[in-house]
């Protein structure tokens, strides 16, 4: 029997075909030349947290309908394979776990559409059917490692006992905790080192040959 019992994924650019589900969100909103391109900018120069750029996204949304938002969101087209992907876990007793320094919304969508175990994003706020332009930040930048291992001891999944999918450096602290790192599609060359294995390819199906490799040599 099989000794994996979990698979970690992150979700932008893993699970979808789109690497940033804000900027999606901002170009279908027509806030990203509105202010969204420039905290991006912001940020990657090192002039502001990720906290602020998060808050300050956000608040070039406040008073837009939550509603509106879901329907952006259901636009964002999923990874070919997904499907595939994750009945061969659930086919192996695999729990798989969303973790992402996107949005909740998104999370919550992939999450019913292909039944997962549960997922940590980040929850915009509404109020009375609205967005307040505020955010509750619970995955950042830099603490996916922390909040990986809360999941270990949820799910009595030691490193052995896990795996990660990803392609961006909020992986990283991640990729240094489970048994099996999966860089798909990296973003960088340093994602890459840190992971034991990467798959260039549009089909998350092309994973499911490595994973099974590893369920075999620590059954």
């Amino acid at each position: 029997m099989a000794k994996l019992k979990l698979a970690v994924f992150d979700v932008d650019g893993t699970l979808t075909q789109v690497d940033s589900c804000w900027r999606f969100i901002h170009e279908r909103l027509g806030t990203w030349k509105g202010g969204g391109e420039e905290n991006a900018k912001l940020y990657f120069e090192g002039k502001i947290s990720y906290h602020e750029w998060a808050r300050r996204d956000v608040s070039l949304w406040k008073g837009i309908s939550a509603n509106k938002i879901e329907r952006i969101i259901s636009e964002i087209p999923l990874t070919n394979g997904i499907y595939e992907t994750f009945n061969f876990l659930h086919k192996n007793n695999v729990r798989i776990f969303l973790l992402t320094a996107g949005l909740a919304l998104l999370a919550r969508r992939i999450a019913q559409e292909v039944n997962v175990e549960g997922y940590v994003a980040n929850e915009l706020e509404v109020l009375h059917g609205k967005l307040t332009g505020n955010l509750k930040v619970q995955v950042s930048i830099s603490n996916k490692g922390e909040i990986l291992e809360e999941l270990f001891r949820k799910f009595d999944a030691r490193r052995l006992y896990s795996i990660a999918v990803g392609d961006d450096l909020t992986m990283v602290p991640v990729f240094q905790k489970v048994g099996l790192s999966i860089a798909f599609n990296p973003q960088s060359k340093e994602v890459e080192k840190y992971a034991k294995i990467t798959i260039k390819s549009r089909n998350l199906k092309d994973i499911i040959p490595a994973i099974s490799r590893y369920i075999k040599s620590n059954a």
